[in-house]
């Protein structure tokens, strides 16, 4: 009787460790769930379309940036958030996609766009790549801008993308 009750006790100690890790899983799970939600932005374009966008608001999101990514969905992209209005030079270090980058200014109204900016190939130096030798891509002279998107090669030029367009950008917890 005595070893039954232990084994019991036992099964029963498995059972609990089983129940406490699976709930610990599932409750973990839910704010990394809720914090990709949170760290997405949405894009609609002046055509309509609507442009789903990773957000870049630390400096360490915006120095990994698209990096390493083998491609792009059409309807995909990421929006850099700067504390304050600057001239802000993207360079395409480690990015393996050519990319569309749009500078807008703080009402969300573009204010430059580079089309289809080939990733960085430098010589025996493939992605990861130490090299500072790729040339950064700069908005127009003058071009203040608080927020950076970046798209799929060809987008600007597909969706009649052009500068001096407001784009209506509804950001994570703040109103648009």
């Amino acid at each position: 009787m005595r070893a039954l009750r232990r084994r019991v006790t036992r099964e029963g100690m498995v059972r609990e460790s089983v129940l406490t890790i699976a709930v610990a899983a599932i409750a973990s799970m839910v704010p990394v769930t809720a914090q990709r939600a949170l760290d997405r932005a949405q894009a609609t374009f002046g055509d309509g379309t609507v442009v789903s966008l990773e957000v870049a608001d630390t400096e360490a999101k915006r120095t990994q940036g698209l990096m390493f990514r083998e491609s792009l969905a059409e309807q995909a992209g990421m929006i850099f958030v700067f504390e304050r209005a600057g001239f802000y030079p993207f360079w395409m270090q480690n990015c393996r996609i050519a990319l569309d980058i749009v500078w807008l200014d703080e009402a969300f109204t573009i204010v430059s766009i580079a089309d289809s900016v080939p990733p960085c190939r430098v010589r025996g130096c493939e992605p990861p790549c130490a090299s500072n030798a790729c040339p950064t891509y700069a908005p127009d002279a003058g071009a203040n801008a608080r927020y950076v998107i970046e798209l799929a090669a060809g987008f600007a030029s597909r969706h009649g993308v052009r500068k001096g367009q407001r784009i209506d950008v509804a950001l994570p917890g703040r109103a648009h």
